[in-house]
């Protein structure tokens, strides 16, 4: 099925309160501002804000939106978007499927980018991105398990290659 990813998933900007409201003390909500902790999956929490703005719920995909555009993660809690990330959550809560579908179309969104120093996409760009799913939500699901299997048999192989350098 054709479509546009604001037809099977919701976009949420970030906004970032001022930077006095910020901590590194886990006081408040998790916050990110951009993509620097970011993982394989999942990001890392320094930083929490007292306020509040915009949230992305646990479970929701998160991608960065400026410089550098396109690295996803999932979020592992609620937490607060800053201005540099934005939390996307697919309709019908399939978010392992966006997540991979993301993946797949991001050189379509990246040329979208613009900016003259660093590169940014905006609201518009993300959800006017024209993708193409399977209609069945059951042919969704089986897409993500097996495309999650292989990441997770990679994440392995990186581990088991990472201790046979250090030996």
């Amino acid at each position: 099925m054709k479509c546009k990813l604001e037809d099977i998933a919701d976009v949420t900007m970030g906004q970032s309160p001022k930077s006095e409201f910020y901590n590194s003390d886990g006081e408040g909500m998790p916050f990110l501002q951009g993509n620097r902790t970011f993982g394989t999956k999942y990001p890392t929490f320094d930083t929490y804000t007292t306020k509040v703005t915009k949230t992305a719920k646990a479970g929701d995909v998160i991608m960065s939106v400026r410089a550098p555009v396109g690295d996803l993660n999932f979020t592992p809690v609620d937490m607060c978007l800053g201005r540099g990330v934005c939390g996307i959550r697919m309709k019908n809560g399939n978010q392992s499927f966006l997540f991979y579908l993301l993946k797949y179309y991001m050189p379509l969104l990246l040329k979208k980018e613009s900016g003259t120093v660093f590169g940014s996409v905006n609201r518009n760009d993300i959800n006017g991105l024209e993708i193409d799913i399977p209609e069945e939500e059951s042919d969704q699901k089986i897409i993500a398990r097996y495309l999650a299997m292989l990441d997770d048999m990679i994440e392995e192989n990186e581990k088991i290659n990472k201790n046979l350098y250090a030996a």
